[in-house]
């Protein structure tokens, strides 16, 4: 039977693409992690990977063997983690990733008193709206708006991301306010295009959920790129609340159709099964939970 320690090296050697990557990863020699999975393949008597002077790569037998040994090396961690957690203090390097504008507004507010909480923790925080793969990027945890698709990962609903309308005063000064929302298609609108809606606004819930076709301005996937715009007079602006909070508390953005209900989006945190008793992770989850709780629940007050 292959043991758990070759199976955590052959499968490093698949996620690094090289030897010497997954030994760096390890902390060990090259030689010792290409002996290990050399006898791994004669154990199985089946070639694993396909090896090339610049890249290794696994061969169609290797890619299934390496789904079932991630799978093992993650529940492996977790009873370990789980052990280790009766007695524990948070500690170590937690790499988190978060999206990107959610993230230095938001996650990264919540990160000096976790530090100054958790002496013995360093953060590796990482903002992009990319979904990365956290298994194979090595990532202890996600934050992510929006649903989370079925998969093995462990899933923690930390608060909700709900759209606002909004605009600057002199815009709507020039080009009047709307007052239902079929007034929205007479307007420049500023279309995020990460919702995927296209040229459609997707407004109300339940049953008075409610369409509108748009005359784009500017399309982006950067919610700030929009909101500069939208300060600048450009036009309606469709984005989420807890991003546009203190430019409506302040005057430089005016909510459009105040008393619409808008759509919203849950924000989780999101981590392999193998993190979760880890107690860095589940501090740190807590902690975040805790912090947007309160800046999210100010942010929907304004």
């Amino acid at each position: 039977m292959q043991s758990v320690v070759e199976m955590t090296v052959f499968a490093h050697v698949v996620e690094a693409g090289s030897f010497s990557g997954a030994a760096r990863r390890l902390r060990t020699s090259k030689s010792s992690v290409s002996a290990q999975v050399q006898r791994l393949e004669r154990q199985l008597g089946v070639r694993l990977l396909d090896r090339s002077t610049r890249r290794v790569s696994a061969t169609e037998a290797g890619a299934a063997f390496y789904r079932h040994c991630a799978r093992i090396v993650a529940e492996a961690e977790a009873a370990a983690n789980l052990a280790s957690s009766f007695h524990a203090v948070p500690r170590g390097t937690l790499r988190v990733t978060a999206p990107d504008t959610l993230g230095w507004m938001h996650v990264a507010s919540a990160v000096p008193d976790f530090l100054a909480r958790y002496p013995d923790v360093s953060l590796d925080l990482s903002l992009s709206d990319a979904h990365v793969d956290l298994i194979r990027e090595h990532f202890d945890l996600a934050i992510r708006i929006g649903r989370v698709a079925q998969s093995s990962l462990i899933v923690r609903r930390l608060g909700t991301s709900r759209l606002v309308i909004c605009a600057a005063p002199a815009y709507l000064v020039r080009r009047g306010v709307p007052r239902v929302v079929r007034d929205l298609s007479e307007h420049d609108c500023l279309v995020f295009s990460s919702l995927g809606w296209g040229d459609t606004w997707r407004l109300g819930t339940g049953s008075r959920r409610l369409q509108v076709a748009v005359t784009p301005r500017l399309r982006s996937d950067s919610g700030e790129v929009l909101r500069q715009v939208a300060l600048a007079g450009a036009g309606l602006a469709l984005l989420p609340q807890w991003m546009v909070a203190d430019d409506l508390r302040g005057g430089a953005l005016v909510r459009v159709l105040p008393r619409l209900v808008m759509p919203a989006a849950d924000i989780h945190a999101v981590y392999p099964p193998g993190r979760l008793r880890a107690p860095k992770v589940t501090a740190f989850v807590e902690h975040l939970a805790a912090w947007l709780g309160r800046s999210l629940a100010g942010a929907a007050n304004d």
